[in-house]
Formats: structure tokens, C-alpha cells, sequence
């Protein structure tokens, strides 16, 4: 027989708790009365799985709460032993089988959490019978070199959550919702630091814009950690730097991207969305003009918000119209007689503002389209009488008083 064939022969595939055991008894070591303790916890153990998989009444949920059990024992046993079998026996002997599934369920609870963005206590109690339920359906089952990774990463996430934490506080001003990625906090707070001389969060789009605008002017800024940055942190601030620094500067300074829509542009095709904290007010309302829109859209509207003004801007644009404001009695009746004869395409309307208009006002904008365009239809008709269209155009237009 060869050496590689020997070793295959030799293979011992059972579990860590199995070969724990198995020494524990071969040596003695588990006596009778630690042997009938054990069992007994793990009764107990099996029915408590059971009662969350189902009932501790009927056999098949036993069963399962059996395995399940074994599973869990055998993830803290590898947690506590390094894969070492007679540390894993040990432990086995000392703390019991309560104390590895309890371990062990805690321990996946945490990584559970963490990798949804919350802490298991906090949940409501929907959630945590959902988690709980995961745990012993299928955690338990899972390779322990998988929890391993999966646990890894739920600390490098609670670590990086911290910074963010820091970070957060450092700024002046409201610190950003907790639903944003901890990744997103630390990016976000090290272009301020970087290239805003207030070192406050960003309230507004135009504040933000000033931002993009000031890294594609001076990109290289981040290539080092900027000053201020906490000591307990810096090394894994400086993590994510490497990782996602060099991504998000080449969404910023992509000359492909006009600055206003990386500032106010659709989520689903802006990329900042991706890499960084969008100010509060890229989800508020037209009024807000001054703060909340972007130098583009200033210029195309200019300044204006009524709703006659924004929706010749529309129409200017979709139609590709070249008439002055404020539009006299003749150029608006060809206007709605001509050039208004057809509606255009949904999808014309929809292509401009994607590329002109600042997210937050897509829907009301939208739908004063529309509302236009339907009482064009209910209004005047096919052929409406120049009368007609000078009443439609004073109500709807920006026209000469």
C-alpha cells in the first residue's frame, strides 16, 4: 500500500465532539457519573432545539434537535480547541454540553447580527426568534472553517462600525443615520477631512457638490490619512482607505460623470450611492432650492421653483425648445397649437431628468408632466382657438403679464 493510500486509510472522519469523546472514554477520564451529567444536559439541550425548530414532543423534531445539538457542540469545540482533541476533550469534560451550545448559539447570534448592521439585544422579538431559529436549522451544520471566515468578518465589521463611531463624533454637526455602511461613515468623514475646511458633515447637495468638486480638483489628497484622525483607529481606517479609496476617487474624477448628477443624480445610477453618505437633504423637497439642488439646475431653472417655470423647463429641454421668457401671447399659442400637438415619449421625459434634475425631484416633477399634458388633451383638444390657448397658457406658462 503507499504512503498516500495509508494515509487515506487512516482518515479519521468523525467530528471533533466524536473524537473528543472517544479519548474521554478510552482514558478513562470519563467516569460513569460525568458520563450519565452529560447526557442529561444534552437532553435537555435537544428538547430546548426542538421546542425552537418545532415541538419537543414529537420524535422527528427531537431528532433534529439531536443533530442540531451535536452541531453546535462541535463549532465551540473547534472555538475553544484549536481542532486539538484533547483540549476538546478537556473542555468537554470541565464545562459540559450546555456550556458549548450555549457558546456556540451566542457566538453565531453575534455574527448574525453584526452582519445585518444591528446588536442581537436590541432586536424585537420577531427578529430574534427568526435568528434563533437560523441557528440550530442551519448554523449548526455549517463547516467550521465557514463560522470561522463568517465570524472574522463579523468582527473586522464591528471594528470598522467603531471607527465610524469615532470618525462620526469628530465632525461638527448631525452625524449620518445608522443604516449607512460603516465603510460609507469612514469615506465620507475622511473627504471632509480631507478637502472641507469646516470639517462638518455635509448638510445640503450644494455643500456636497462644493465637495465633489474640490476632489476633482485636488484628487490626490487621500493618499495619505488626513490629520485628525483617532490613534486607536488609524490602522483600520487605514484598511478601508486601500480598499475603497482608489474606487471612489475614480467615480469622482470620472470626466464622463457631469458633477451634478455624482451630486444629486439617480441612486440607481449614481455610483456615490455605493461609496458614500448622501446629505439628508438628497431625499427632501423642490422648496428647498437655495440648499437643496445643484448648480446645473440652478442655472436651468434659474432659481425659480414655481410651477410654471419648472415645467417650461421641461419642456424646453425634452422638446429642445428655444424660446425666451417670459413667453408673449403669439410664441405661446404656436406653442400649445404646434409644438405641444403631440405628447412625447414617457421615456423623453424621464432620459432628461436622469440627466438634469436632481433625484429628490424626479416623482413631483414627473407628475406636473403629466397633469399638464392631460389637460392639454381635456382642454384644448386637437385644434384649440387662440382664445383657448391664451387662458391654457396663462394658467399653465410662464407668459408676459
Amino acid at each position: 500500500m503507499s504512503a498516500v493510500a495509508r494515509e487515506l486509510a487512516h482518515h479519521d472522519s468523525r467530528t471533533l465532539f466524536e473524537r473528543a469523546w472517544s479519548r474521554a472514554m478510552r482514558e478513562g477520564a470519563l467516569h460513569p457519573a460525568r458520563r450519565e451529567a452529560l447526557l442529561a444536559e444534552g437532553t435537555r439541550a435537544i428538547r430546548r432545539i426542538a421546542s425552537v425548530l418545532g415541538s419537543e414532543h414529537l420524535r422527528e423534531d427531537l431528532e433534529r434537535g439531536m443533530r442540531s445539538m451535536l452541531g453546535l457542540v462541535n463549532l465551540h469545540l473547534h472555538k475553544v480547541s484549536g481542532g486539538d482533541v484533547d483540549a476538546a476533550a478537556r473542555s468537554l469534560l470541565d464545562n459540559g454540553l450546555l456550556h458549548h451550545t450555549k457558546g456556540a448559539s451566542q457566538a453565531i447570534k453575534r455574527v448574525i447580527a453584526t452582519e445585518i448592521g444591528e446588536e442581537f439585544e436590541t432586536l424585537d422579538d420577531a427578529t430574534r426568534r427568526g435568528i434563533e431559529e437560523q441557528v440550530v436549522a442551519d448554523w449548526a451544520f455549517m463547516p467550521y472553517a465557514e463560522f470561522a471566515q463568517r465570524e472574522r468578518g463579523a468582527d473586522e465589521r464591528r471594528r470598522r462600525r467603531g471607527a465610524a463611531l469615532a470618525l462620526g463624533t469628530l465632525l461638527d454637526g448631525h452625524a449620518p443615520d445608522a443604516y449607512y455602511e460603516p465603510e460609507q461613515v469612514i469615506l465620507t468623514a475622511l473627504m471632509v477631512l480631507a478637502w472641507s475646511p469646516a470639517r462638518a458633515w455635509i448638510a445640503d447637495l450644494k455643500g456636497f457638490e462644493r465637495l465633489l468638486a474640490a476632489v476633482r480638483a485636488a484628487p490626490g489628497r487621500l493618499e495619505t490619512l488626513p490629520e485628525g484622525v483617532p490613534p486607536a483607529y488609524r490602522a483600520i481606517i487605514e484598511r478601508v482607505r486601500i480598499e475603497r479609496v482608489p474606487g471612489l476617487l475614480a467615480a469622482i474624477t470620472d470626466p464622463a460623470t457631469p458633477l451634478h448628477r455624482l451630486a444629486a443624480g439617480d441612486p440607481v445610477s449614481n455610483p456615490l450611492y455605493e461609496w458614500l453618505v448622501v446629505p439628508d437633504t438628497a431625499i427632501g423637497e423642490v422648496d428647498a432650492a437655495e440648499a437643496n439642488t445643484t448648480a446645473h439646475w440652478l442655472a436651468l431653472t434659474d432659481g425659480r421653483t414655481d410651477e410654471a417655470h419648472l415645467l417650461f423647463t421641461m419642456l424646453r429641454g425634452v422638446l429642445g425648445l428655444r424660446l425666451k421668457l417670459p413667453l408673449g401671447v403669439k410664441a405661446a399659442q404656436t406653442l400649445l397649437q404646434k409644438t405641444c400637438a403631440e405628447r412625447p415619449a414617457d421615456a423623453l421625459l424621464r432620459d432628461w431628468l436622469d440627466a438634469n434634475a436632481p433625484h429628490p425631484y424626479h416623482d413631483g416633477l414627473e407628475e406636473l408632466w403629466e397633469d399638464f399634458w392631460d389637460d392639454v388633451e381635456e382642454t384644448l383638444g386637437a385644434a384649440p382657438s387662440a382664445a383657448a390657448c391664451k387662458v391654457f397658457a396663462a394658467e399653465w406658462l410662464p407668459v408676459k403679464a
